[in-house]
């Protein structure tokens, strides 16, 4: 006897007037069970087979993606990736979304499940990357949430009419945390006054790097003796300015993949009527990519998330950039001594013996003592000297 005849037999003795018990005990069943079936029979249409199990499976699933949203996910991944300077991952479908007026926004991971059912994922397009040769580099390649960042300018871009900008960005490497700055014009003190904005929200770093721009070391034109707002700010604030070695742009990858972002992401992506809305909706983009980015190496998490239990430092409120040189902390300098053994420091060179070639070293600055010491990344010291800094800002 199969299940489904074993059920009509119970209820067949249960219409005769048999008791539970005695038909649960010949069928091998609970009284729970009889009953149930009994029950099942008595409210059910006739022509219905009331014997056979029912699906269990809900008539409505509350989180399936509704069909419209999935057409226009996908409709927007077509369009992002007919056009061969846009990105078209899923943050950039989420920020098409959110220009679309689409609330609520959804998840990465669901817009990434979309693509994969419609068979439209791809490898990512990779561009040539720095090969490595092999020499070893004195910092760290990973860093905690709040230690290290990169900063980066990025200009000059322009809008409708010839409107000419720059944007200031910085990027916290344990984290991914990042904030922009719009400048309208390129002046060492309104990029210490970006820095000290973007601190405000971010937090205080132990060490921030930077290429070495003119802007944003100071000395226009270079001179070794001479540092800008800039690097003053930092040295106020406790913050250690480590400069980048000279035509390595790829040691400042963290800040220059979130560059690409941000300009095939965001400025690409839409017409500006001005400084006024481009610089609305890049704060607004720096909010969107600090709560919607999320990072395979932290594990799925955003960068809000990542930093939800961290106590950064801020900059005291109402903080303005010093006009002089504070005498005080160190500012570093990587370089790659090469077969001419000369360390260049903006013009300030040192020659080392030639057994120390081809190696990375780190130049530090004691601003108090105007002193600069050059050690390798075993700690050995290669040499020791003056560095007269001016107490001007340049």
């Amino acid at each position: 006897m199969d299940e489904v005849e074993r059920r009509r037999d119970a209820v067949r003795r249960r219409l005769a007037g048999e008791p539970v018990g005695e038909v649960a005990a010949a069928l091998g069943r609970s009284t729970r069970w009889v009953r149930k079936w009994t029950a099942r029979h008595e409210h059910t249409m006739p022509e219905t087979d009331w014997a056979r199990s029912r699906s269990r499976a809900p008539h409505r699933s509350p989180g399936r993606t509704p069909q419209r949203l999935r057409d226009v996910v996908l409709e927007i991944r077509a369009r992002l990736e007919a056009n061969p300077r846009s990105q078209y991952g899923a943050l950039a479908i989420a920020w098409e979304l959110r220009n679309l007026g689409q609330d609520p926004l959804p998840e990465v991971w669901t817009i990434n499940r979309i693509l994969a059912q419609a068979g439209v994922t791809r490898p990512r397009r990779r561009q040539p990357g720095y090969q490595s040769k092999g020499v070893p580099y004195p910092i760290a390649k990973t860093t905690a949430p709040g230690e290290v960042h990169q900063a980066d300018l990025v200009g000059p871009r322009h809008l409708d009419g010839g409107v000419a900008f720059h944007a200031f960005h910085l990027i916290d490497v344990g984290s991914h945390t990042v904030g922009n700055q719009i400048l309208p014009v390129l002046r060492p003190p309104l990029i210490a006054f970006s820095l000290v904005s973007v601190w405000t929200r971010v937090g205080l770093p132990r060490v921030v790097q930077f290429d070495n721009h003119a802007n944003l070391r100071g000395g226009i034109p270079p001179r070794a003796s001479s540092f800008g707002p800039v690097v003053a700010t930092c040295l106020d604030l406790g913050v250690t300015p480590r400069f980048a070695p000279l035509r390595e742009p790829w040691r400042q990858g963290t800040i220059e993949h979130y560059n690409d972002v941000w300009d095939k992401t965001f400025f690409r992506a839409t017409r500006f009527t001005g400084l006024d809305h481009l610089t609305r909706e890049s704060a607004a983009f720096e909010a969107f990519h600090n709560a919607r980015h999320r990072y395979s190496a932290h594990g799925g998490a955003s960068p809000n998330e990542l930093r939800a239990t961290l106590q950064p430092t801020l900059p005291p409120v109402g903080y303005t950039p010093p006009t002089r040189l504070p005498r005080k902390g160190r500012i570093e300098a990587i370089r790659f001594i090469r077969s001419d053994r000369t360390i260049d420091l903006w013009g300030h060179k040192i020659t080392v013996a030639a057994d120390h070639t081809h190696q990375y070293v780190t130049a530090v600055i004691r601003v108090r003592h105007q002193q600069v010491t050059v050690v390798t990344r075993h700690g050995e010291i290669l040499h020791t000297g003056p560095f007269p800094i001016a107490n001007t800002l340049q």
